[in-house]
């Protein structure tokens, strides 16, 4: 398999991710405590959000060498978010909305897209060195 088709998975998987973020934002559905923390205008915004990523990761992945510009914006924003996450985390996270696994659960699926953030990135870079993008 290339590098490329291997990105292209990579891409489809983030996007896959903030698919099912935005299901259970704009849903609060009962999965991970969202229905226990559930405010209709914040999690919509982040519901809106998530699929924007997710429609983004899409669209680089049909076309990595047009779209390399927009990989390193989107990859900042997800950067970023990533950090306010820690950010949530070290501030005493969702345990004063009375959830009990929310916290734990975040941690295992902010690890999980810490591995696919680092591993994206490198497949981007050698995949671009090898090819001269």
């Amino acid at each position: 398999m290339s590098q490329k088709n291997i990105l292209q998975i990579l891409l489809v998987i983030g996007a896959g991710f903030y698919i099912f973020e935005a299901a259970i934002h704009a849903l609060g559905l009962p999965i991970l405590e969202h229905d226990k923390i559930f405010l209709p205008t914040h999690d919509r915004y982040i519901a809106i959000m998530a699929l924007t990523y997710a429609a983004l990761l899409i669209l680089v992945s049909t076309n990595i060498e047009k779209y390399r510009t927009l990989f390193a914006v989107v990859m900042t924003g997800i950067f970023v978010s990533m950090g306010n996450a820690v950010l949530i985390a070290h501030s005493g996270g969702y345990a004063a909305f009375g959830v009990i696994n929310l916290d734990r659960s975040l941690t295992l699926i902010g690890f999980g897209a810490a591995v696919w953030f680092v591993v994206t990135l490198a497949t981007f870079r050698r995949y671009t060195h090898t090819n001269a993008v």
